[in-house]
């Protein structure tokens, strides 16, 4: 696939766009970020996994990722009860390189706003 088609300037037929809108903000990222790293979570894992995160928020992303089909709930049987365990779909696990790319800019970020700040105090 040509690259420059994930850029298309019409925002109907952008890729970029289609994914921003199904990933985009801070808590579907986040929420993402941990079922990638630490693999098949509980729900109350996940609320102590994503930092700041209100239940009723970790709901709502939660339900947009699987309607996206990108993370699916599934209930388990452990002991005595049934409990969801929320995992990322194959779909859901194709994002890892983007994930991978992204930290790997925010690692350079750091460091230039490091290096930007010690310029300054000097």
């Amino acid at each position: 696939m040509d690259d420059r088609a994930a850029f298309a300037p019409e925002a109907e037929t952008c890729p970029i766009e289609l994914a921003i809108r199904t990933i985009g903000g801070q808590w579907r990222m986040l929420v993402l970020r941990s079922l990638l790293m630490q693999g098949a979570q509980r729900y109350n894992s996940l609320l102590g996994t994503v930092a700041g995160i209100s239940s009723k928020e970790l709901t709502r992303n939660l339900r947009r990722l699987e309607d996206a089909g990108l993370v699916v709930r599934e209930s388990r049987r452990q002991a005595a009860s049934e409990v969801d365990v929320y995992t990322v779909t194959q779909l859901g696990s194709s994002l890892l390189p983007a994930f991978s790319s992204l930290g790997a800019f925010g690692v350079q970020l750091a460091q230039a706003r490091s290096t930007s700040g010690r310029a300054a105090n000097a």
